[in-house]
């Protein structure tokens, strides 16, 4: 990777979980020379305050000695998130570094319509960025018009290529596979309510694996159900391997979110080779293609499941000719494809 990315400092979760998380491993994986400082600690019995605090010291005395770091790459989601990289950014700005805001929440516009007091604030600092990030033209539609920022670039989540087998439908169960956060937002509780009255789940012809953490034991209740835990099983919270494995083995990866930003999860499965059930909210709708690489469904709108079920159990053909085009569409998020659109940004906003 160019000598660019040495003179850009990247700032985000410290581990690995979640999406944000996951785009910046793959940064690490991707980028010779990676410069990051976490600002959020994995371990969350640690005090996140003094975490952060250590956090700010650590990018000081990194600025002030390393005159080569002319980037600072701030990766957020909304509420303390965003609250912490504007700090970062302030500090960036006072020690004349150019400043990238990278957006990740897919519940931002929400926290920002209803951010009160803070709404000024928060305005500012995406104007005062040189350079704001957005994952989809659905976000850059909000972020230009919204916000009215001028300053906004469209760069995907990268993933890695996932070699599944050559995709065959189950003939006896259809498998589909959920990965995120066990709550409210992705939909899993209402797509559970939702299966317990599909004629083919209740047929034994359907089968749901979900991998995630969250309300664990909310979830656990749930599943008590003699309905429901025949067929659905939960793995907790799943990656590397045991991740790739899951989805090679799934037929349909589904993720019924209320609220998105471009979810890592799925592009994940679409570089598995999987059809896609899914939300049109956030970016999805600009990675999922209804009737291409998957089915689109309004939010919390379960009973339009029922047609797509339809589809699938008397279509023979229309997993195979989803999963060829889902593998068509994530190449287009590789990790080369999208490093290459953040050098020329960083080159736009730097000398090399």
């Amino acid at each position: 990777m160019d000598s660019i990315f040495a003179k850009v400092l990247y700032f985000g979760p410290e581990n690995e979980l979640g999406g944000v998380g996951s785009v910046l491993e793959i940064y690490k994986r991707n980028i010779c020379h990676y410069n990051f400082i976490p600002t959020y600690p994995s371990n969350h019995r640690k005090s996140k305050i003094t975490f952060f605090i250590k956090s700010i010291f650590k990018n000081i005395r990194l600025l002030v000695f390393n005159r080569k770091i002319k980037i600072l790459h701030l990766h957020s989601a909304s509420k303390g998130s965003f609250i912490r990289k504007s700090i970062i950014c302030i500090i960036g700005k006072l020690s004349g570094r150019k400043i990238i805001f990278h957006m990740h929440s897919g519940g931002f516009e929400s926290y920002y319509n209803n951010s009160g007091l803070l709404k000024p604030y928060i305005k500012y600092i995406l104007h005062a960025s040189d350079g704001v990030i957005c994952l989809s033209k659905q976000w850059f539609e909000f972020y230009s018009s919204g916000m009215h920022l001028t300053n906004v670039s469209i760069i995907g989540n990268p993933v890695e290529e996932n070699y599944c087998e050559k995709n065959q439908q189950h003939t006896e169960t259809l498998r589909l596979l959920f990965l995120g956060k066990i709550c409210d937002d992705k939909g899993i509780f209402g797509l559970i309510n939702y299966l317990k009255t599909n004629k083919y789940f209740l047929e034994d012809q359907i089968k749901l694996d979900i991998g995630g953490n969250g309300e664990d034991e909310r979830l656990m209740k749930v599943l008590n159900d003699p309905i429901l835990n025949k067929h659905i099983e939960s793995h907790g919270w799943v990656n590397g391997e045991v991740k790739k494995k899951m989805i090679c083995e799934c037929d349909i990866f589904i993720l019924p979110s209320y609220v998105e930003g471009l979810p890592v999860s799925i592009l994940e499965a679409m570089a598995g080779g999987k059809p896609i059930i899914a939300t049109n909210v956030g970016g999805i709708p600009s990675i999922v293609i209804n009737d291409y690489n998957g089915w689109l469904i309004d939010p919390g709108a379960f009973h339009q499941l029922d047609i797509v079920f339809e589809q699938i159990f008397s279509n023979e053909n229309i997993c195979t000719k989803y999963s060829a085009n889902s593998s068509v569409e994530a190449k287009k998020y590789t990790p080369e494809v999208v490093l290459a659109e953040l050098s020329t940004l960083y080159k736009s906003l730097v000398k090399e």
